[in-house]
């Protein structure tokens, strides 16, 4: 488990940002809730992870993780993937093209809560699964 407290930015709207608010509990979270605050927060700050919601800023999460991956001081930054609401993204050709396009990408992962929905709380699961990312080595990080 990460013992140091991550910087970690959270693009989402309101609901799905709640929800991994709770998941990141004692870290240190900026959030945005839309491309242009995400730009700017990722311009101005260093961050240990960045976690993007499936329906960030009208389905923007791709966009955002293009822009991460092209920003010098982003590249190298854990870029996660989530699905944290159910009814997004139904059908499981839909969840499985996510999850390839953003590994294409670039991203590190794509969290689906679904993944978690046995676990008697599906939220711990998918905060262990990033305190995991957390902890793993970075690619491209300075020595």
């Amino acid at each position: 488990m990460a013992e140091v407290m991550a910087r970690v930015l959270v693009a989402a709207s309101p609901e799905p940002r709640a929800v991994l608010e709770r998941i990141l509990a004692g870290h240190d979270i900026s959030s945005a809730g839309d491309m242009a605050e995400a730009e700017q927060l990722l311009r101005e700050r260093t961050f240990d992870l960045i976690i993007c919601t499936v329906v960030f800023d009208e389905s923007r999460m791709f966009d955002l993780l293009r822009f991460a991956k092209a920003t010098r001081n982003c590249q190298s930054v854990p870029f996660v993937c989530a699905r944290v609401r159910r009814h997004i993204l139904r059908s499981p050709t839909a969840v499985k093209a996510a999850a390839f396009t953003c590994g294409a990408l670039g991203a590190q992962a794509f969290l689906d809560i679904e993944d978690y929905a046995l676990d008697a709380d599906p939220e711990q699961g998918m905060h262990e699964a990033i305190e995991r990312l957390l902890d793993a080595p970075r690619v491209g990080a300075p020595l």
